[in-house]
């Protein structure tokens, strides 16, 4: 067949801070560029982002959003962007961020990262809840096929919505290679290591219980290492008050390379989420060889599978004793290191891409 042409909403690319789904819009972006295998079938065209900068290069931008922050972005997605998909002869739109526009006769992908906002409408603030709640099953219904990021996710999809079996597919997330020697050291911290998490500040991120049992391990330890917290706020998600402990750092939003230096010099990447879609940053941590602690159930289990020290999230003493068991078993520490190093190599944005141009392809055909 001749190439498929396919829209991709770049709504969140022109948002600051995007997090998780803005870098898998960017990189599934990067996978279809002129010189990448996944193009060779697919030709793609990033919509409503011509004022982003992390468009790659080699990828064309039509239109632009007006204003992307909060409900105006949602509005912009829901009447002016099926106006701009009348005048572009698009085989297939794929929305990346979970909420497509439903008023187009354009064939529709939806990428539906997890649905957390249903099944815990107490971690975000009540006006997304509720939006998320009638948007969603909108997705389910209008779009041709839904993507997942995991297994987990998928099932949970279908659970809540059985009417998204036959036409939801999970294609996992890759991970980037990060280069140390372009790493930028952060202020104040040094190479000596210290605990690190990096995400959003919110409370499925269960960073609560990672503070209280970060205070136990420094109460039982001599030498404690520093536990730096990387990540914004999202006035999404309800508010996160975090208490004041000894040893803990903010750093809030952080360049790619200072991400960088601070995956590489962490004698610990720490991520006892309660819930995930995927769990993006278990994987970047991995990737450098920095020995990680995630939870032991949900999509974090599944990527980290084996290479991680797995903690039940809603155990603070267990999140305590992990923290302690790997840091004080150099042993421990190399073999999840190595593991991890391996763990990440199964992971590749180059197989998402493909795996998504098979969807698009079967869309387009049908």
């Amino acid at each position: 067949m001749s190439s498929v042409q396919v829209g991709i909403n770049g709504r969140v690319l022109a948002k600051p801070d995007s997090g998780g789904v803005g870098r898998y819009t960017e990189r599934l972006l990067s996978e279809f560029t002129e010189e990448r295998e996944a193009s060779s079938n697919c030709s793609v065209v990033a919509v409503g982002s011509e004022t982003a900068s992390t468009v790659p290069d080699g990828i064309e931008s039509v239109g632009r959003i007006p204003d992307h922050s909060g409900f105006r972005a949602h509005i912009w997605e829901q009447v002016q962007l099926p106006l701009t998909l009348r005048s572009h002869d698009f085989d297939v739109f794929h929305t990346p961020a979970g909420q497509p526009p439903v008023l187009t006769s354009t064939p529709l992908v939806t990428t539906i990262h997890d649905i957390s906002p249903i099944t815990h409408p107490e971690w975000f603030s009540d006006a997304y809840a509720a939006l998320y709640r009638l948007l969603t099953p909108l997705a389910i219904r209008t779009s041709e096929r839904i993507i997942t990021v995991s297994e987990f996710a998928r099932e949970e999809i279908i659970s809540t919505y059985p009417s998204a079996k036959g036409k939801t597919t999970a294609i996992l997330n890759g991970v980037t290679p990060r280069d140390p020697s372009a790493a930028i050291p952060c202020d104040d911290l040094t190479s000596d290591g210290f605990l690190l998490f990096v995400g959003s500040i919110n409370p499925r991120k269960n960073i609560r219980r990672l503070l209280k049992a970060y205070k136990q391990y420094r109460e039982r330890t001599d030498h404690p290492y520093p536990l730096v917290l990387v990540g914004p706020d999202n006035d999404i998600f309800a508010a996160t008050d975090l208490p004041n402990i000894d040893g803990v750092s903010r750093l809030g939003f952080v360049s790619e390379a200072k991400l960088t230096w601070l995956y590489d010099n962490a004698a610990l990447f720490v991520f006892p989420s309660l819930y995930e879609g995927f769990g993006l940053p278990i994987l970047e941590a991995m990737s450098v060889g920095t020995a990680t602690l995630t939870s032991d159930c949900g999509a974090m289990s599944e990527v980290a599978g084996d290479a991680a020290h797995l903690v039940d999230p809603t155990d603070v003493d267990a999140i305590a004793s992990g923290i302690e068991h790997v840091l004080d078993d150099p042993e421990k520490r190399h073999n999840l290191s190595q593991s991890g190093k391996q763990r990440a190599t199964t992971f590749s944005w180059e197989r998402t891409a493909k795996q998504t141009a098979i969807v698009y392809e079967e869309v387009a055909e049908s």
